[in-house]
């Protein structure tokens, strides 16, 4: 699992997620994702193009720091998941808590 991030400004970053989001690579990524985004307080785009799988570890991470956001006033979307995390994103109903889009303008219209 790797992951790149952008600084967009406006208290901004895109954080680009690659891999499998099961145990293992849950377990390579959470403490980096959580530390580059949730004590700054920033808005944060997650770019989930490249993610191929995500298990319940990884619904659990983006819970987790969503649940922190809130506590900031920072806001988390989730941007282009692939068809089959989707479905898991569906079933899991994690739109109500996170929002999920497709296009880069609309999560930054939500951040905004």
């Amino acid at each position: 699992m790797d992951m790149d991030v952008t600084d967009l400004g406006n208290n901004t970053v895109k954080i680009a997620l690659h891999g499998r989001l099961d145990t293992p690579g849950v377990d390579q990524i959470e403490l980096r994702f959580s530390a580059t985004i949730v004590p700054k307080g920033k808005n944060a785009i997650v770019d989930l193009s490249d993610v191929s799988f995500v298990a319940s570890m990884g619904l659990r991470m983006f819970i987790s720091v969503a649940r922190s956001f809130a506590d900031k006033d920072g806001k988390l979307v989730l941007l282009n998941p692939q068809s089959l995390v989707n479905e898991v994103f569906t079933n899991a109903a994690i739109s109500q808590i996170i929002p999920v889009v497709f296009d880069e303008q609309e999560a930054l219209k939500l951040l905004a």
